[in-house]
């Protein structure tokens, strides 16, 4: 008998193997914990040096421990879930093909960007004005964008689709990912030559220099409404490899003897790669850095330190998230579904949240801890009365 594959058979498919019988919980717990992650990131970011003149909710007081926790998570928790999305998008393709991988997407990712997107920058932008009036003590470039925004003589920053980059890159990755599939141009990639270790562990960061060469350190979201071509060569290669790595599984067995080295190798990266980091980054650092990078040697051993590292990480993190995190309950399965939900609404209520306390003196990590878990709170049970057994929670997870 034929059977029409529906939307929530592609959703269950993410977590199964259908001719295996494998599920890949870890895969799923993996992708959850990099999106929450990221609230933890961007509410340290209010107590960062570098970012003290370039974050909205910036505090006066800063933290050396949190920016470098903060931007030690930066270097893989994007990479990582780019690594988790290319392989769920290659098991869709080989299950299902490219027809219903296409369908599935559009109405799991791009429905909801051009959904959630207006409203996000509609929040955003009313937190903003709001804390123009309210907050005694604003940051600096809460101040400079209300100065921009009172005065049309000064030129407008360009169009940003916010925390939800990721979702418009992503869109832009299954469709270059299934016109190679269509037209196979992957033929070949996949074989033994490339998809080995010691081609993934010294050959393929090398790959990836040249993307982030071509930009700052440390290196923006690629937010533009149109494809940033950098972003291709280096989250588009992350993608790949999470394509290479459900081709080939027996892959991950492969790297688990590298595990250790590379993490304390990333250990040692990183600490050079921070200690470069510029102490506080000023608006005169942006403008010029708009007119183009300053190529210098140093900026090649920081970029090429910083690719090995994105890459050590998140194989090191899917290494040790199979081994503890392949399982499923009903609290962890919660967790996971909610994430989705959590992630594109939490930055306008960080905001505000962080706004409000920019005129209080207290302790810097009960600020940030008030304004992360705060905002996790929220986001929770707003997907428990709002979204869960929505319409919304239909879109975003498929029927439960």
């Amino acid at each position: 008998m034929n059977h029409t594959m529906t939307g929530d058979d592609i959703t269950h498919l993410e977590k199964t193997d259908i001719n295996q019988s494998i599920r890949y919980h870890y895969m799923d717990n993996l992708r959850a914990l990099a999106m929450l992650t990221g609230i933890f990131f961007h509410a340290a970011l209010a107590y960062s040096p570098i970012m003290d003149n370039l974050w909205l909710s910036a505090d006066k007081e800063n933290s050396l421990i949190l920016d470098v926790i903060a931007w030690f998570t930066h270097m893989f928790r994007m990479p990582l879930f780019f690594v988790i999305a290319g392989f769920f998008a290659f098991l869709l393709i080989e299950k299902r093909g490219l027809r219903e991988f296409l369908k599935n997407r559009g109405k799991r990712i791009l429905a909801p960007f051009l959904l959630f997107l207006p409203l996000v920058l509609i929040a955003i932008m009313g937190t903003i004005f709001w804390a123009a009036t309210n907050v005694e003590n604003p940051s600096p470039f809460l101040q400079f964008f209300v100065a921009i925004s009172n005065n049309p003589d000064i030129p407008k920053p360009p169009f940003s689709t916010t925390h939800l980059w990721f979702l418009f890159n992503l869109c832009l990755f299954c469709l270059t990912i299934a016109f190679l599939m269509r037209f196979r141009l992957l033929n070949g990639l996949f074989n033994g030559k490339f998809l080995t270790p010691k081609f993934i562990v010294f050959i393929m960061p090398l790959l990836l220099v040249p993307a982030l060469y071509s930009q700052v350190t440390p290196h923006p979201a690629p937010e533009r409404i149109y494809p940033e071509l950098w972003s291709f060569g280096f989250y588009g290669m992350f993608f790949l490899l999470g394509c290479a790595f459900y081709q080939k599984k027996e892959l991950m067995d492969e790297l688990k003897k590298y595990w250790m080295w590379m993490f304390f190798a990333s250990l040692v990266g990183y600490g050079y790669f921070y200690y470069e980091l510029p102490g506080t980054i000023t608006f005169e650092d942006i403008m010029k850095a708009a007119n183009g990078i300053e190529h210098s040697w140093k900026h090649l051993l920081i970029v090429t330190i910083e690719a090995y590292v994105g890459v050590y990480l998140s194989i090191c993190s899917l290494i040790v998230g199979r081994l503890f995190l392949d399982k499923e309950n009903k609290i962890v399965r919660f967790v996971a579904d909610s994430s989705y939900w959590v992630y594109i609404v939490h930055l306008p209520l960080l905001f505000f949240i962080q706004y409000l306390l920019l005129d209080v003196s207290w302790n810097i990590w009960v600020k940030f801890f008030v304004g992360s878990f705060g905002t996790l709170a929220i986001g929770l049970v707003s997907y428990i009365l709002l979204v869960r057994w929505t319409p919304i929670g239909w879109l975003l997870n498929g029927r439960k």
